[in-house]
């Protein structure tokens, strides 16, 4: 299976099912020599190295003292074994993995564990969140959670219908029992729903004027840019939003670009806490990442195809879906970096991975059932894989937690992988071009109409 990289219809289910025994967590022989396969973070003599300045602990004490300043390998025993598996699979199928892994090399600043990403939920000062994609996977899940924990959320989804729905789950969560993930609840939440067409320019404005006219009573302090889509990896049509543009970079950069521009005067006016924007983003936009690394890698080139609103890549190539998601998680990340140094002191900008969460029915909906049902079973099995759970408290984190209240211009990857806590790091090199940032900037709001 390795070896041959033939399309997964090729190979015999028992070899699938031999390759998953093969590589269940605990099994020495994926482990390289020196890697404690139990745990997060382990000390490796390796040339893939990062130096960890900061750290959040948890209870099991999973993660090296931040005084030491030692190397760690940031891979670790899992991900090395399972990048073999999982890298094969994605080249031998054609499929991509919309968020994976994390770039090598890099500076990690602080590290939060899951513990921490939820103890301040229900302790931090009462926010009105905003997220966009709310009606399933990670948007739900940290939209229940904040509910849960007494804050007041608005659910903007695709329709009014979605967005109610969603919003009764949030209810319904919140009035129940505390459960075994987050148990320290407070009453109060309010959940409501929002129809907002990310594809639609018009119904972007439309819901951008329906919270402007009630930022009054109801201000903003965050808003969570959280929608997205990834097209399937051999699907060869380029859809089009209801503007005209490639769906792809329409919906995940373009719209949110819109959205975030005509609530800036909203989150500035806010004179009762420090606003808050966040992106989810993906380490994708990484060409040096597991993920970023398979397929054609993420990259703008000169944005020549932004010319114009008929381009079918942001780089003027012809259209590659997988490059098409990979250059959007891109685009995410330089506008928050441009964001960032433009909003300097009026509101906050920051992005996060929620981490690689392969569920068929959800974010990889699009993608081959067969490939994406398989490549979710192995990623659980091998440790590699988060939840929807753990992408939400990592949204719900960004959005209320006291100790992201003065950080802005962050890129907080999800990683290790499977490991539930997110990495403070810098971006990929390109995201880092700030010539970069002010065309992206300029491009877009020529081609939103701002």
């Amino acid at each position: 299976l390795l070896s041959t990289r033939q399309p997964m219809k090729n190979h015999h289910p028992f070899s699938i099912l031999l390759l998953i025994l093969l590589i269940i967590p605990g099994n020495e022989a994926f482990c390289p020599a020196g890697v404690k396969s139990n745990k997060v973070l382990s000390i490796v003599d390796s040339k893939r190295t990062t130096r960890v300045l900061n750290v959040h602990k948890n209870d099991d004490d999973q993660a090296v003292d931040s005084t030491n300043n030692d190397l760690i390998n940031r891979r670790g025993a899992l991900i090395q074994s399972a990048s073999v598996v999982a890298s094969s699979l994605l080249v031998a199928s054609g499929s991509m993995v919309p968020s994976a892994a994390y770039a090598d090399d890099k500076l990690v600043e602080l590290i939060v564990s899951q513990q921490r990403l939820l103890e301040g939920l229900s302790a931090a000062p009462l926010r009105h969140i905003v997220i966009t994609g709310a009606n399933s996977g990670v948007g739900l899940a940290g939209a229940k959670l904040l509910t849960a924990a007494g804050h007041r959320v608005t659910l903007a989804c695709r329709t009014q219908a979605k967005a109610d729905a969603a919003a009764e789950k949030c209810r319904e969560y919140a009035a129940s029992a505390p459960d075994k993930f987050f148990k320290s609840r407070r009453e109060g939440g309010i959940a409501v729903g929002a129809g907002c067409d990310l594809a639609s320019m018009a119904s972007i404005r439309s819901f951008a004027k329906s919270l402007q006219q009630k930022s009054k009573d109801l201000p903003i302090d965050s808003l969570v840019l959280n929608a997205g889509l990834a097209h399937g990896q051999n699907d060869a049509t380029v859809y089009r939003t209801a503007d005209g543009l490639e769906e792809t970079i329409g919906v995940n950069h373009l719209g949110h670009f819109l959205l975030a521009n005509l609530m800036a005067p909203t989150l500035e006016a806010n004179n009762k806490k420090t606003s808050r924007l966040v992106l989810t983003a993906s380490p994708v936009h990484d060409p040096t990442s597991g993920g970023g690394d398979v397929g054609l890698p993420a990259s703008l080139g000169t944005l020549q195809g932004m010319s114009g609103k008929d381009f079918e890549m942001v780089d003027g190539g012809a259209y590659n879906a997988d490059k098409a998601y990979k250059d959007s998680k891109l685009c995410n990340i330089l506008f928050m970096e441009e964001a960032a140094r433009r909003y300097n002191g009026k509101f906050t900008v920051n992005a996060f991975s929620p981490g690689l969460i392969a569920d068929p029915n959800g974010f990889f909906r699009n993608q081959n059932k067969g490939f994406s049902t398989i490549f979710n079973t192995i990623t659980k099995v091998v440790g590699v894989a988060e939840s929807n759970e753990f992408g939400g408290s990592a949204l719900a984190y960004m959005a209320v937690d006291p100790s992201v209240s003065d950080q802005s211009g962050g890129w907080y990857d999800s990683s290790p992988p499977g490991k539930h806590q997110l990495s403070k790091h810098d971006p990929s090199v390109e995201a880092q071009n700030i010539n970069e940032q002010k065309q992206l900037w300029d491009l877009s709001t020529k081609l939103v109409g701002l």
